[in-house]
């Protein structure tokens, strides 16, 4: 029997998440920030109008984002009938005003741009790609359903994922991990599992079956480096806009500069380098199709222009006597919290650019030319205050002034 319809047999026994009619109202906590998903993936761009859900399960993902995108047209997919089924029943329950269009697809099926109709501004595979054999098949198809300017977000296991050495702990114990069987003997290992592990907070023993069936006991794995990810994305024609990891890690290493060795890096190029560094159990990555310009920090061969994302807040705390203004910027979604200085010719640019917003200025706009302005435009750009990109007319990257103060805090 070959991996796929082992995989698809599991969750026809198992649907995941939930199967009853609390799917339609709990709230799914793996969804990306849309804010982040916008600012990052498509800014600039409309608002989302027509997504996807590229494995969608019994349809917690979906109708979340029924709830944040209430205007949507909304598509759910999954090659398990029954979760499906299960779904479409859920959803008949519920009575929603606009329907999501909930249907059997295979993802590695060539047809799937056909099925789905395309044209998709946004698509959402979380938890998916890990468990499927060829997701460089998967991750062509899903480029073939979006428009020039989507944007795929993708959640998929980490090279620092315990699987992969779960897995052959619990296989040298008698516990077979090609399917999971024994639940009782399983959890039994597992809470042993879990008292030894120094992270308490990936504790696996009380997951639900469904949950086990996939991540502990699923016939297949690919826990990947960030960048072998990028290498399968870049194959299918895919280009890595960002990761929900990034700013965090970017913001650990502002404390005495030492993010210098890393510039300029493009900003795909950074999130390798902090998952290298500091492998992640999980990635949340954005994709963008390509070809993608993307600033590396040094002065631009082609006019650029730059975009406040509307990620972060601001608000700005006047200079006294001579000094320096401190521009406040906090963003929820990513629980950042920056205080930046700024001379007063730069709090006038900056202002500018808020009102500007998605429509963005030109470079320089009243931003210094200078290698410490464009230092500071690829601190801002890796922290999603601001995007740089290729203009049609006109532009050119810029910035602001080198760091004298930072403080960050959880939102």
């Amino acid at each position: 029997m070959a991996v796929t319809d082992v995989i698809r047999r599991a969750y026809e026994r198992r649907p995941y998440p939930v199967s009853d009619r609390r799917v339609a109202s709990a709230r799914f906590a793996h969804l990306p920030p849309l804010d982040w998903v916008q600012a990052i993936g498509r800014p600039g761009a409309p608002a989302l109008r027509r997504v996807l859900v590229a494995g969608c399960g019994t349809g917690a993902e979906a109708f979340e984002l029924r709830r944040e995108l209430p205007e949507a047209e909304i598509i759910a997919i999954d090659f398990s009938p029954r979760s499906i089924s299960i779904a479409r029943r859920v959803q008949r329950a519920a009575r929603g005003r606009h329907p999501i269009r909930f249907f059997v697809a295979d993802l590695e099926d060539p047809q799937l741009p056909r099925l789905t109709g395309g044209d998709f501004d946004f698509i959402s595979c979380h938890g998916v790609l890990t468990y499927l054999p060829e997701p460089v098949r998967v991750l062509r198809n899903l480029a073939a359903c979006v428009r020039a300017d989507g944007v795929l977000y993708l959640g998929v296991n980490g090279e620092a994922h315990p699987g992969d050495r779960l897995r052959p702990w619990l296989n040298d114990r008698g516990v077979s991990t090609g399917e999971m069987r024994d639940e009782r003997q399983l959890r039994v290992w597992l809470r042993l599992w879990d008292r030894l592990q120094a992270d308490a907070k990936f504790e696996l023993a009380g997951k639900p079956a469904t949950f086990l069936a996939s991540d502990v006991c699923g016939p297949y794995f690919s826990n990947w480096s960030l960048g072998r990810w990028r290498t399968a994305a870049e194959r299918a024609g895919w280009r890595l806009a960002g990761s929900g990891m990034v700013a965090a890690q970017l913001r650990r290493t502002l404390d005495g500069a030492a993010y210098r060795p890393l510039y300029p890096a493009k900003c795909d190029d950074l999130c390798v380098h902090f998952d290298a560094a500091s492998p992640a159990s999980f990635h949340c990555l954005l994709l963008r199709r390509a070809p993608v310009w993307a600033w590396d920090g040094t002065e631009p061969a082609v006019p650029c222009v730059v975009r406040w994302t509307g990620l972060h807040s601001l608000r700005i705390v006047p200079a006294k006597r001579g000094g320096l203004a401190w521009a406040m910027l906090r963003s929820p979604s990513l629980l950042l919290q920056l205080e930046w200085p700024l001379a007063g010719r730069e709090v006038v640019a900056l202002r500018a650019l808020v009102r500007a917003r998605g429509r963005g200025l030109p470079w320089p706009a009243g931003w210094p030319r200078t290698e410490a302005a464009r230092r500071m435009l690829w601190l801002w750009v890796g922290f999603g205050v601001i995007s740089v990109d290729r203009a049609e007319p006109a532009g050119g990257p810029g910035s602001d002034r080198p760091v004298l103060r930072q403080r960050a805090a959880r939102a």
